[in-house]
């Protein structure tokens, strides 16, 4: 889907702006409305599928919406502020304030970040989920990021996400990887779509062969992995043992130069993952690639 226009059902301004850099090609504009409802639900996706449906009660079904919602749930405290984040205190500093005086000579610091993300379009409803691990430190470091980032310290990191800054927080934060868990599940919608319309079109299976023909590594992927949007099974090997497994693809075509190809191996009857997401142009060219998931196995 080329040059997706879309409204971000949010209130907070750093949000349509981070999407819109997470999103490749699409255009995020914010929502401006009036009596925003309040925020009942029990779970972030119901929060952000409503704050989605409000959207499209104000600007009409003929749009696309993105809801967000996202939190952060600290062990010592039960899993709060969670979905009460936005509501725990003023964003920025008294809410670090109060988290940091809550965690006053607790040692038990771990947290994580999670972001919901639910997009409804015309024909349609797409979500994305993501998650960051890490603790709280002891005081605030850092000047970018926004919300908790100067307190909060990812997993496998010494710096906090305001220290790490807004390039690291664009390629590992939980709204980067709720957005890519969007982009595929996107992509899996518009192949579905596709199937039911005599199969992958033409600008689709252009770019997968340009992409799979590419460079070394694309080539390697493409022994085992579908030339089309799809699932195969194939075997791989850990520590001598022989695990089936599926080799998954799919593609997102987001612009009129760009697109999205993810490649995603499962294992352990899907219990365990390794996912690949190359960020390319529609000849094939990989512009960057990102990894998610366990470690994967050798084929």
């Amino acid at each position: 889907m080329d040059g997706i226009r879309a409204t971000l059902c949010s209130r907070n301004a750093h949000k349509a702006r981070e999407l819109e850099r997470l999103l490749p090609g699409w255009t995020i504009e914010p929502l401006h409305a009036e009596n925003w409802p309040e925020e009942t639900g029990a779970t972030y996706v119901e929060n952000a599928r409503a704050k989605a449906v409000f959207g499209r009660e104000v600007l009409g079904p003929d749009r696309t919406y993105i809801g967000e919602d996202s939190g952060l749930e600290v062990a010592a405290l039960g899993g709060r502020p969670g979905i009460e984040s936005a509501r725990y205190a003023p964003e920025g500093a008294p809410a670090i304030a109060k988290l940091l005086a809550e965690l006053d000579r607790v040692d038990e610091r771990a947290a994580r970040y999670v972001s919901e993300l639910v997009c409804l379009m015309p024909h349609g409803e797409v979500r994305g989920s993501g998650t960051l691990a890490g603790y709280i430190a002891e005081e605030s470091r850092g000047a970018e990021g926004f919300g908790y980032d100067p307190v909060f310290v990812p997993e496998g990191e010494e710096r906090t996400v305001a220290e790490l800054g807004d390039g690291w927080k664009q390629r590992h934060s939980h709204r980067a990887r709720a957005a890519r868990a969007l982009l595929a599940a996107l992509g899996g919608a518009l192949v579905l779509v596709a199937a039911g319309c005599g199969g992958m079109d033409r600008d689709t299976k252009k770019v997968l062969h340009a992409f799979f023909a590419g460079g070394p590594v694309a080539r390697a992927l493409g022994e085992r992995f579908p030339h089309k949007p799809g699932t195969l099974p194939c075997v791989l090997h850990d520590k001598g043992v022989k695990l089936q497994a599926t080799c998954a693809t799919d593609i997102s075509l987001v612009q009129p130069a760009r697109a999205v190809v993810t490649l995603t191996e499962a294992w352990t009857h899907g219990a365990k993952a390794h996912t690949w997401f190359f960020f390319i142009r529609r000849d094939g060219t990989v512009q960057s690639v990102i990894q998610e998931g366990a470690p994967a196995p050798k084929p």
